[in-house]
């Protein structure tokens, strides 16, 4: 009886939550995901971004392995609950990835859990972009409104066959019109892996320079104790695969595939020669010194017959020598003869052959990726361990120890960090492109580093490594300083279109890594450079084209919504005379992260002048959006006006009121504290005379 009377209630809840879901318009994923004509090239955000919608879509993933027997999840969010749905019939435009934020208590009753792969099911939301992916943020308060299954389908939609140069423009560049299959089922066929990780990420590639990540997003391909399958470990660099399945998601560095089920990585056809731990005998390189490299060369499937070493001088034409098998540390060897002009580049890579007569050729992007050194007569500098000339992002140091020479241009009262990102120490020679490095903080010495202050001279002996496509010197072995109170080079003043919003590696962004940079004459033309979700990052523009700033890392007084102990809350079409910082990567962007207040220029916005006066009665969109806890409202009032302004619950129930009493012509800004709501959609009204407007707001714990 006590499972009657649960079930009873249950359905009635659902079926009360269905009605509630009704309030909401049902669009289709074309209406949300699709590009007008007059904009295919481009990345823009959906024309439902910040709505709550109902959408109907076939799921490509189950939610969790099995409602029963194994809730663990299969797309790997956190501890939230996700999957990708797809237009039924497979129509482009038609995929939109699907996120539940809470997933415990009461907000299991969007019952999200039971959706299995194949299901057809219809879900209410909010549209949200995190980064240039497009996502759908399911409702969990104040009630749930649960997933409704339609009907389910014997298997997923048929992958739509791609060529990898389908992602890339003619000229090589990241092809926009492919974002029609964000979202969506693909396949690719005959193609090569390399840049394999010990995470379970790899990229794929074809025969003619295109390429795509492979992203372990679903746990069937993550290796170690994240992973579903045990000792599961990514194909071997330069494996030939027959086919490769999954759902295409967008970066601003390029397209990224997500295999989900065993079966999506397709067999091996054969194995070329694996070739791993290519290394030089020598660090730093002089004029007329050979060059010995050597490798590992291994063929799984039967013998290596030949390897040689490509090389060249000064991109001129190319060369080869012959490696050699040497039995006593079973490596293969083959020397670079020397070379006499000083500052030469020596670029090479390796080819290999097997008794099939199967070749591998490491690495796979010759244009790119290529291993290089430079002949120099004289010390190395920072430009050195930066230079990297063919748009890969590797210097020729890597993984190599050296000293390096440089003033600190931000020590650790500067970039303070904030959440996971850490300290930061950097250190500048001179000026131009190639100039600063940060220090890295492994090893032993990492509180020396930290100890370090703007204004030192140092040397550091240090490994170069390539940290999440930042190049650091790090594990370091010494540190001096030289000397104290330098005064730090000139920052380098660049326009806002140099750095832009993608490109990474690219030359013109990738040379000013970790150089200390200045924007003049900008303005905040997006207060979120992320959308809805707030990273702390704005967009400003010099009118040559939008770039980040980093907001959060730097121990500073000005803040976007993220960092509300901040004194300085900035505007959207705030201005600075300049803006300075330290170039920095991360999350697929390069971004301006300013140290201190002295960093900004003369901030101004028409909010705060008094002598101007609206023309009409507005109520802005609150901003964060959503928000957790506090977010700022702004409104208008051409004259004195009683104001009250209140905020509702789904219910239209009154939760508070923020302002009621009469205020004076002009622009207003309230800030609104949530901490004693839960999680969920709320509404605001402002009555000022005869004007009333309501707006909606999203709180998210």
């Amino acid at each position: 009886m006590r499972n009657k009377y649960f079930i009873l209630f249950a359905l009635m809840f659902v079926f009360s939550m269905n009605i509630i879901a009704q309030e909401y318009p049902l669009v289709t994923l074309q209406d949300i995901q699709g590009v007008p004509d007059s904009l295919l090239g481009t990345d823009p955000p959906s024309p439902y971004n910040g709505d709550t919608v109902r959408v109907r879509g076939l799921a490509l993933v189950s939610t969790v392995i099995d409602a029963d027997t194994n809730r663990g999840v299969i797309i790997s969010a956190g501890n939230r609950w996700a999957t990708y749905i797809q237009d039924p019939e497979s129509n482009l435009w038609g995929g939109l990835n699907i996120i539940q934020n809470d997933t415990v208590g009461a907000a299991q009753g969007t019952f999200f859990d039971l959706v299995d792969s194949a299901d057809v099911v219809e879900l209410t939301g909010i549209v949200t972009e995190y980064n240039t992916t497009t996502e759908l943020i399911l409702i969990t308060a104040p009630q749930p409104i649960p997933v409704t299954i339609l009907e389910t389908r014997p298997n997923r939609p048929a992958p739509i066959e791609l060529e990898l140069s389908d992602l890339f423009t003619s000229t090589g560049g990241y092809n926009f019109d492919a974002e029609k299959y964000e979202g969506m089922l693909v396949t690719f066929r005959n193609i090569i892996t390399s840049d394999r990780n010990t995470n379970g990420n790899f990229k794929i590639n074809d025969f003619t320079g295109h390429s795509a990540f492979i992203y372990n997003q679903s746990r069937y391909f993550k290796t170690g104790s994240a992973g579903i399958i045990p000792g599961y470990q990514p194909p071997l660099n330069g494996s030939y695969l027959e086919y490769l399945t999954g759902i295409v998601t967008t970066r601003t560095d390029g397209y990224y595939i997500v295999p989900v089920y065993p079966g999506d990585i397709g067999p091996v056809l054969q194995s070329p020669p694996l070739v791993t731990d290519i290394k030089r005998d020598i660090v730093e390189v002089v004029s007329n010194q050979p060059v010995e490299v050597s490798a590992k060369i291994k063929d799984l499937d039967g013998t290596v017959s030949e390897a040689r070493v490509y090389y060249s001088v000064n991109s001129g034409s190319r060369d080869s020598v012959q490696m050699t098998f040497s039995a006593v540390d079973s490596l293969y060897k083959g020397t670079i003869p020397g070379v006499v002009a000083d500052s030469a580049l020596v670029d090479f890579y390796i080819w290999a052959k097997d008794n099939q007569d199967l070749v591998s050729i490491t690495p796979v992007d010759t244009v790119k990726q290529k291993y290089f050194y430079l002949v120099l007569n004289r010390p190395l500098t920072i430009k050195d361990a930066q230079y990297s000339p063919f748009g890969g992002g590797y210097s020729a140091y890597n993984g190599y120890r050296i000293s390096l020479t440089g003033v600190v241009t931000a020590d650790s009262s500067d970039i303070k960090g904030f959440g996971s990102t850490p300290l930061r120490v950097y250190i500048q020679d001179g000026s131009g492109p190639w100039s600063g490095i940060q220090i890295g903080t492994a090893g032993t010495m990492g509180t020396q580093v930290l100890n370090l202050n703007r204004g030192e001279r140092v040397t550091v002996t240090g490994v170069i490594r390539e940290d999440f496509d930042v190049t650091k010197i790090d594990t370091l072995s010494s540190i001096s300083v030289l000397s104290t109170g330098n005064a730090l080079p000139e920052a380098e003043v660049l326009t806002t279109g140099t750095i832009g919003t993608s490109g990474n590696n690219a030359i013109g962004k990738e040379e000013w890594e970790s150089v200390l940079v200045q924007y003049n004459d900008v303005t905040i033309t997006a207060l979120s450079a992320d959308g809805t979700s707030n990273f702390g990052e704005m967009f400003i523009s010099d009118g040559s084209g939008n770039t980040r700033v980093e907001l959060e890392d730097g121990n500073h007084s000005y803040h976007n919504g993220t960092r509300s102990e901040r004194p300085t809350l900035v505007v959207l079409n705030g201005t600075f005379d300049s803006i300075k910082g330290v170039l920095y990567y991360s999350f697929s962007n390069y971004k301006l992260a300013p140290r201190k207040d002295d960093d900004f220029v003369n901030y101004t916005t028409d909010v705060n002048d008094e002598n101007i006066l609206p023309n009409e009665y507005s109520l802005s969109q609150n901003y964060p959006n959503p928000f957790n806890p506090s977010t700022t409202i702004s409104y208008a009032l051409p004259k004195a006006e009683m104001v009250t302004i209140r905020v509702y619950n789904i219910l239209g129930q009154v939760v508070k009121t923020l302002v009621n009493q009469n205020q004076s012509a002009g622009s207003h800004t309230i800030s609104f504290k949530a901490n004693d709501l839960t999680s969920g959609i709320y509404f605001y009204s402002i009555q000022a005379g005869s004007f009333n407007e309501v707006k909606k707001m999203m709180l998210l714990k």
